[in-house]
């Protein structure tokens, strides 16, 4: 029986795929799984057709974040035991299969089987929404985050930086092409029908996904030849530094995911009080566009932050990256012009952009490649944690102090970053130490100084 059409050839030893095909794959599975970023599209629609609270579509997003960083944890240990394809099909599955159980769960509670109204009906559709896009959903995000980038940085040891940047900036367009031109498209094509826009983004997504992880590989063996072992491989780090390490993630995701799930309401009332004479229509549309802007924003620091550190090093780059933004909030209380507004909001989130872009490269420096996967994991949950409790209380103080809240958030979102660069500071001399060349070990000479005794000891007396 035939089965070349069951698995893919096996790639030659001497001949390793050309590595700009496979961060090209790696670019486009992310742009899929970065669609989460685009939740908020479809909040406002749900909320009229289901009547469900802000808080409860504000759950569904915090859950598939949750879950992000959490599997995450889980499968990176698992990159380097079962291959970069076999991980980014499971993730695929598990991806595109919370887009099917929501729209079963949406389509459920369409009146298909009871009242919009009824309560049974009405928390059986938000339950399977929350199961699908939330649970199942953030798992395959997860897997597929952190397997793509640990198996693209694996193909650039000589420009680790650079390559990790290109691929989470992948995660960032994703969310831009999907809120501004697929899920438009989409609804458009169901009639506003957020079932119905679910099952098209499952279906084209379904193939963009299978074709693109037929193109990941796992590392080359060639490879080896570019590698230059260093003392970070076998350094043997206290758990201090992994604290650190999860600490400077969670508090620069605290600043970026914090301001991001205010960024229209911000704009909107900086922008009344700039003109008391614009409509509602056009402070959403500022809004809107400042959202839009960050993304670019976002997506661009997370290439440049990192095409940077391949220069500068990574910790000089984490310090300045944090330090600059910090500035920006502290700054921003005092700034009355939208535009300027504008300008420092964009530069303080492609800094947090750029600090996922740069952060699986100063990993890699610090516990080498084979670790890089189960450590990248790890410092993801930092990210999750983030994604719990900032919105939230962010959502709180704008809820209940709608005055103070914008200062408040700034200068809290300015001390995390300034604690964060002194944190990455302190990370300095083990880098340098961790990124020296690793010297031979004498094996070769002692086991050759060992011979003649044993020969001594086995001849005749």
């Amino acid at each position: 029986m035939d089965t070349s059409t069951q698995h893919p050839r096996p790639v030659e030893l001497g001949t390793p795929p050309d590595r700009r095909l496979i961060l090209a794959a790696g670019v486009t599975l992310l742009a899929c799984l970065g669609s989460v970023y685009a939740w908020s599209f479809f909040t406002k629609p749900l909320q009229q057709a289901y009547h469900w609270s802000s808080m409860q579509t504000g759950l569904v997003f915090s859950l598939a974040v949750a879950g992000l960083g959490f599997a995450a944890l889980y499968t990176g240990p698992l990159v380097s035991k079962l291959g970069g394809r076999r991980l980014m099909k499971r993730a695929t599955l598990f991806f595109l299969s919370g887009y099917l159980i929501s729209s079963l769960g949406l389509y459920l509670g369409s009146g298909v089987i009871g009242p919009v109204d009824s309560p049974f009906v009405n928390w059986l559709s938000f339950g399977l929404l929350t199961l699908g896009y939330g649970v199942i959903g953030g798992i395959g995000l997860g897997t597929g985050y952190v397997t793509a980038v640990s198996t693209v940085a694996g193909w650039f040891p000589d420009k680790k930086g650079f390559a990790t940047g290109v691929i989470v900036m992948g995660f960032g367009i994703g969310a831009l092409f999907m809120s501004k031109v697929f899920a438009p498209f989409a609804m458009k094509l169901t009639g506003g029908n957020v079932a119905g826009a679910f099952l098209i983004i499952a279906g084209v997504y379904a193939v963009i996904m299978a074709l693109a992880c037929r193109f990941i590989y796992s590392p080359h063996a060639a490879l080896a030849t570019q590698h230059k072992p260093t003392v970070g491989e076998t350094y043997a780090h206290s758990t201090n530094v992994r604290v650190r390490l999860w600490t400077i993630c969670f508090l620069y995701s605290v600043a970026g995911l914090g301001i991001i799930s205010l960024l229209s309401p911000l704009m909107q009332a900086l922008s009344s009080k700039a003109d008391p004479e614009l409509g509602a229509a056009e402070l959403a549309a500022a809004g809107a566009t400042l959202i839009a802007i960050a993304s670019i924003g976002n997506s661009v620091g997370r290439l440049f932050w990192a095409w940077l550190s391949d220069i500068i090093g990574r910790v000089n780059v984490f310090i300045a990256l944090l330090a600059t933004s910090a500035l920006a909030y502290f700054v921003m209380p005092s700034v009355s012009s939208p535009f300027l507004f504008g300008l420092l909001i964009c530069y303080a989130i492609a800094c947090y952009g750029g600090g996922f872009g740069t952060i699986p490269s100063l990993i890699s420096d610090l516990f080498g490649a084979k670790r890089m996967s189960a450590m990248h994991g790890l410092v993801l949950t930092g990210w999750a944690t983030a994604g719990l409790t900032a919105p939230p209380l962010f959502g709180f103080m704008n809820d209940r102090i709608p005055e103070q809240a914008a200062t408040i958030a700034y200068l809290i979102c300015g001390g995390a970053l300034l604690v964060s660069t002194l944190i990455a500071w302190s990370l300095k001399p083990l880098h340098a130490r961790c990124t020296q060349p690793l010297a031979p070990a004498p094996v070769a000479d002692d086991a050759a100084a060992a011979l003649p005794k044993r020969a001594l000891a086995g001849s005749p007396a």
